[in-house]
């Protein structure tokens, strides 16, 4: 979606991103012992330049078409154009941690996404860009043979969601039936990245947001 013209925003935001700096990645993700650029970084780092050029970013929560949760993303000039995406909003539970979570990870990668960001290395969803391979059982004369699926969850993901799931009493089998309809070792390396991300973000069962 966007105005009926966009050339001052598209020359503005083509000087900017000869200014952007990359994102210092100032988080940590436990499970994979890897780093990535929070939310307020991401702002943080934008801002003065957004500013220089006369753009800015909104979001808001919205429906789409489906009438699904998601995060509508706005980039606005100051001439009044803009361009918008939509992004589907993933619910770990449907209750307010569960949606400020979701909320929370869809503003990070739509605002990077809408501005051309990037962090000082690989984001912390590189499982999903460098998927291990999923192995297939293929019988094949009288030794076990075996033929791989890239792109599929991987081991140590696989690993990251149970003990997440396991710490606050919930089954994994059961919650990624509810979450995905499909079993466990039918996700996606992407997906199971994007789930993770939510689920380290999210206020843990039994403590208080504040």
């Amino acid at each position: 979606m966007k105005s009926e013209q966009i050339n001052e925003l598209a020359a503005a935001l083509a000087k900017a991103q000869g200014e952007f700096s990359a994102v210092p990645k100032d988080s940590t993700n436990p499970f994979f012992k890897s780093s990535y650029a929070a939310l307020p970084e991401v702002v943080k780092t934008a801002t003065p330049v957004l500013a220089k050029y006369g753009l800015a970013v909104s979001q808001f929560i919205s429906v789409d078409d489906n009438g699904n949760d998601a995060l509508m993303t706005y980039l606005i000039h100051s001439s009044g154009q803009y361009i918008a995406h939509t992004m589907k909003l993933h619910l770990i539970k449907d209750d307010p941690q569960g949606q400020g979570s979701a909320v929370t990870y869809a503003r990070r990668y739509s605002y990077m996404a809408a501005l051309g960001l990037v962090a000082d290395v690989d984001d912390d969803g590189n499982a999903a860009s460098q998927p291990q391979a999923q192995r297939t059982y293929v019988p094949k004369a009288d030794k076990p043979q075996y033929e791989t699926k890239a792109g599929a969850i991987t081991q140590a993901q696989s690993k990251a969601l149970y003990a997440i799931l396991k710490g606050r009493g919930r089954e994994i089998k059961v919650e990624v039936i509810e979450r995905w309809g499909k079993a466990e070792k039918e996700l996606t390396a992407q997906e199971a990245s994007a789930w993770i991300d939510e689920l380290n973000t999210a206020v843990p069962e039994g403590h208080e947001a504040f």
